[in-house]
């Protein structure tokens, strides 16, 4: 009995021991890095001081014009892009897109979540050839593997019902109500 108490108080003495100890560098390696880490303060102060004492006059209301009042807008128009790189008769020119879908654990993210993600990949406007989905299932569950299987027979149709109709958005948790009853 007394051995057993005297094991139970030496491994609650070892639970109590620092799990890291600051171990120190020699000044040999600390003194070089100083050294850089002060030359380039001063090389800053010695810029700074000359952005200070060299100013241009007209440049503070030129940057604060360009930045305030001509703010920009951008427009993509898809025809166009379709015009350039996707021509009848001709292998499509648009860069290959890989998309990679990373899942670890289906209790914190649910499959369904990974699920519509894949579909939502499949679905994109683009050439069918030139888009590639990725799992990366670092968990190795059976859940998500039987839920992405069954996606992929899904898939097949529903992807190709999606760019018949157009339906936007593509994911099932936007389409599909909240609570179903069966």
């Amino acid at each position: 009995m007394i051995e057993t108490d005297l094991v139970i108080i030496i491994k609650a003495d070892d639970a109590r021991q620092p799990l890291s100890l600051v171990v120190t560098i020699p000044p040999s390696h600390l003194t070089p890095y100083r050294i850089v880490i002060i030359l380039g303060l001063i090389i800053l102060g010695f810029f700074l001081q000359y952005c200070a004492t060299h100013l241009v006059k007209d440049a503070y209301p030129l940057w604060l014009i360009s930045v305030i009042l001509v703010p920009v807008n951008r427009e993509t128009y898809l025809d166009r892009l379709a015009l350039r790189y996707d021509r009848d008769g001709e292998p499509s020119q648009l860069a290959p897109v890989d998309v990679f879908v990373n899942t670890v654990d289906p209790l914190k993210e649910p499959p369904l979540v990974t699920t519509n993600i894949v579909l939502s990949v499949l679905v994109v406007d683009y050439p069918i050839d030139k888009v590639s989905c990725y799992i990366l299932d670092d968990g190795s569950t059976m859940l998500t593997f039987e839920a992405l299987s069954e996606t992929l027979e899904f898939a097949e149709k529903w992807v190709s019902f999606c760019k018949k109709h157009n339906i936007e958005p593509r994911a099932l948790n936007f389409i599909l109500p909240k609570r179903l009853t069966i």
